[in-house]
């Protein structure tokens, strides 16, 4: 499985992260290998965000060697409770010398963390997790095997599950009082080895997001015509502005690219979102770009990114308004001519969505039914990217509780998102076990218990030439149960009116998921 051995095989979602190395120390006088190290977590109901430094990255030989993957002054900000929803790469493949690793250890630091609490206005808790140790020891197995003048890849795979504390009902185990809380974290994480599939691809990344920094119309290499260099992880801390790294995206003749006639017609500083794979060569090549909005951080204009934690409509049903807890920002708010950081995750801030305002799919290919979004698409619970201008934040001589930021939207794409939950009842089954429909009760509060009708299809995905939903640890519809925990991965929006999809009649006010994936573990 191509598209989702990346994504889905870490169950519902990952980052990629190509981690700047130093030498490895292994051997000074035989070539080195390069490593890829893909980050990914194991999704848990209810956290908006989870964000914490990484420091730094050793592993291990089987002879006691411990080369630096990560250089021990590095400081690399990642969101593990965005992994489920997006995939990224931190920076450049590491050069590491030959040999069998066995284990690794990963530094990380500065944690914090916002949860989903609807007994709070606005309903996010922010609070400071305490880590067991800064310092985690984790076993690759099977062992890594680095071998001279090749690219290797390997999965961390973070557990938020097993590494937070929870209570016997299943909840976030919390401590302290409101707006000092805290909740304990002994981190679990495991490392695995990726083995290229047939067509020399390490599996897919299917949203790798950031902005474009350059343009390159052609290719030295034969197979590629031509790239961008896309900025990422830019606005995941408003600590360090623009400190993200940065990637380069090879396109080849069959490479989608979407809004935009041609790569001369891409300008810098556009958002894009890539579907795309790491090469056997070590390279990032994307099957589809879709360039979104161009921001101009000077004149107060980036991308928000966030779950909706509220909506106001007019009386025929159009959104006016929503509230979104900000987990990101592309470029960082920080380094605008204001100076004045829009925070992170709380206070939300405030879309005003006017008539004017674009609505889009970010993924396109999984559409399958041909629907064209619109301000009605969007609830309480769906992650969105938010492009338009803002009214920076006051400075510190403000008063100590000050407006919330508003945005004026320009557009509005609703990305591919993971929601966990149960499965209840099916809906349809055809012939082919793949394509159908079921209904599925989400885990985060956000959606107050609302059913999320799913619909998957066994056709052709036009990026990757395989079926549109992939199915893991399961062969279709007929094997899933109602335990344990499934996760879906797709198109989530809202269906304000009802409608009938497939023959499959929508109740009024609905939320409807067109699936990519669906894993039961």
């Amino acid at each position: 499985m191509i598209r989702r051995l990346v994504v889905w095989s870490l169950i519902s979602g990952l980052v990629a992260v190509l981690l700047t190395g130093c030498n490895s120390g292994v051997s000074t006088t035989t070539s080195p290998g390069t490593l890829t190290v893909v980050v990914g977590d194991v999704p848990l109901c209810n956290i908006l965000s989870f964000r914490s430094l990484v420091t730094g990255l050793t592993i291990t030989t089987n002879n006691g060697s411990d080369p630096s993957v990560v250089p021990a002054n590095s400081s690399i900000w990642v969101d593990y409770a965005a992994l489920s929803d997006t995939s990224t790469i931190l920076a450049q493949s590491a050069s590491i010398g030959p040999g069998t690793y066995t284990a690794g250890t990963l530094t990380v630091g500065a944690p914090t963390m916002s949860l989903f609490d609807p007994t709070q206005t606005p309903p996010v808790d922010v609070i400071t997790p305490t880590f067991s140790t800064e310092t985690i020891s984790f076993n690759i197995n099977p062992p890594l095997v680095i071998t001279t003048g090749q690219v290797s890849v390997m999965k961390l795979d973070f557990n938020l599950p097993q590494s937070i504390q929870v209570t016997a009902q299943g909840q976030i185990d919390t401590t302290g009082t409101a707006g000092a809380l805290t909740v304990k974290v002994t981190p679990v994480v495991t490392g695995t080895p990726l083995v290229a599939s047939v067509n020399e691809s390490f599996g897919n990344m299917d949203d790798v997001y950031g902005y474009i920094l350059s343009v390159n119309t052609t290719s030295a290499n034969a197979n590629f015509t031509g790239s961008f260099v896309l900025q990422l992880l830019s606005g995941l801390s408003t600590i360090t502005p623009g400190g993200g790294p940065s990637v380069t995206v090879n396109l080849k003749k069959t490479s989608q690219l979407l809004g935009a006639s041609a790569l001369d017609q891409v300008t810098t500083e556009s958002f894009a979102e890539v579907d795309g794979y790491i090469d056997t060569d070590g390279d990032f090549v994307a099957n589809s770009a879709m360039i979104e909005d161009r921001e101009d951080i000077d004149d107060n204009i980036t991308a928000f990114i966030g779950p909706i934690l509220s909506i106001t409509r007019d009386p025929s049903g159009n959104v006016t308004q929503l509230s979104l807890s900000v987990r990101d920002e592309e470029p960082n708010t920080g380094a605008s001519s204001s100076g004045n950081p829009v925070d992170l995750d709380s206070p939300p801030v405030i879309v005003n969505i006017l008539p004017s305002t674009g609505f889009h799919f970010s993924s396109p290919a999984s559409d399958f039914v041909n629907l064209t979004p619109d301000s009605t698409y969007l609830a309480v619970g769906q992650q969105v990217i938010v492009h338009g201008s803002y009214v920076p934040p006051p400075t510190t001589t403000a008063p100590a509780t000050p407006p919330p930021v508003t945005v004026t939207a320009e557009d509005v794409y609703i990305p591919l998102q993971t929601v966990s939950g149960n499965y209840f009842a099916p809906l349809s089954v055809g012939s082919d076990n793949l394509t159908g429909a079921f209904n599925f009760a989400p885990c985060p509060q956000m959606f107050q218990e609302q059913p999320v009708y799913v619909f998957t299809s066994g056709q052709l995905n036009s990026v990757t030439n395989q079926a549109q939903t992939q199915f893991v640890n399961v062969n279709g519809l007929s094997d899933l149960t109602t335990t344990p925990q499934l996760f879906v991965r797709g198109l989530l929006f809202y269906d304000l009116n009802g409608s009938v999809i497939n023959g499959i009649s929508i109740p009024p006010g609905s939320y409807v998921m067109l699936a990519d994936g669906v894993d039961q573990p």
